[in-house]
């Protein structure tokens, strides 16, 4: 690949002059153009995408034998996933709180994927493929498939709502009624905030949670619900729709917890195994977690 490059006449990021050297190309593709030492402006190396190209400078790519040479990985500076089930043809793992479940544009090198993919690296079958994916602050168990054909098995058991989604909210205040289901249309904008659609109005996709009270303290009440849906934030949503805010919640609710999470946790999915069989799959509460239930409930 030849040298590209392109004299800017109005002044823009190095982000922006990239995308238009490369219109097909994604953010995140664009952003390891630069983290891998292959961006020039006048012939100087950019160390940022978000780097201002002025009027009248020439932002270049140089080809990859070019650049920088690659960093090797350090292994120690991704943690170890916790395995809850693996055979040969997934991997079912508890993911933390607090962990993306995988890169957004913004180039992450640390998530659930990360973690799972360098796990797969160490053994024969290296291949692992993302199958769904958790809200961020959510905990909890999440399948990876070994190959891309047990990828599309499971994924399409997601879009025709044959697998069971169990989790477990930690919410303030208890629901009037002791259980119920709540419908509704959650709608994404760009910026990637969501909220309800209010009844009447159009756009937003479905959005189907059913809950019932499990456990009743002073102040909070732990909920045992099952979504047919999996849009993001909608048992957050959803709970505040009902009055009834989970703990720990910063941007639906009233803030964050005593232990400085999202009391929300994928506790099981059932679901059809590729041989035939239908599996549940349990995912531990963490001890942190467990006892703030416990104190608040017990």
């Amino acid at each position: 690949m030849s040298e590209l490059s392109i004299e800017v006449d109005e002044e823009a990021s190095v982000l922006a002059v990239l995308s238009l050297l490369h219109p097909e190309a994604k953010k995140n593709s664009l952003r390891r153009m630069v983290d891998a030492g292959r961006v020039r402006i006048d012939g100087e190396n950019v160390g940022r995408a978000n780097a201002v190209v002025a009027v009248g400078q020439t932002l270049s790519v140089v080809p990859r034998v070019d650049g920088d040479q690659p960093k090797k990985k350090d292994k120690s500076a991704l943690a170890e996933p916790e395995i809850i089930h693996c055979d040969e043809a997934m991997i079912v793992v508890n993911k933390p709180a607090g962990l993306l479940s995988v890169a957004t544009d913004r180039g992450e090198l640390d998530t659930m994927f990360d973690r799972v993919k360098q796990w797969t690296n160490d053994r024969p079958q290296k291949r692992a493929f993302l199958v769904h994916r958790l809200d961020r602050e959510t905990s909890g168990c999440m399948i990876f498939a070994r190959s891309a054909e047990v990828r599309e098995f499971l994924q399409a058991q997601f879009k025709q709502r044959t697998i069971e989604r169990i989790y477990h909210a930690l919410v303030y205040g208890r629901p009037e009624d002791e259980s119920g289901t709540v419908t509704g249309r959650i709608k994404e904008t760009k910026d990637k905030r969501v909220r309800l659609v209010d009844k009447g109005r159009r756009g937003g996709k479905e959005a189907i949670t059913h809950w019932e009270v499990e456990g009743q303290g002073l102040d909070h009440s732990l909920i045992r619900l099952k979504i047919d849906t999996g849009r993001r934030a909608q048992i957050r949503l959803h709970m505040a729709y009902l009055g009834c805010p989970v703990v720990g919640d910063s941007r639906h609710g009233l803030g964050r917890a005593s232990i400085n999470r999202l009391c929300l946790h994928a506790s099981s999915l059932t679901f059809e195994h590729p041989n035939g069989e239908r599996m549940t799959i349990e995912g531990p509460m963490s001890k942190q977690l467990a006892a703030e239930v416990g104190r608040r409930i017990g």
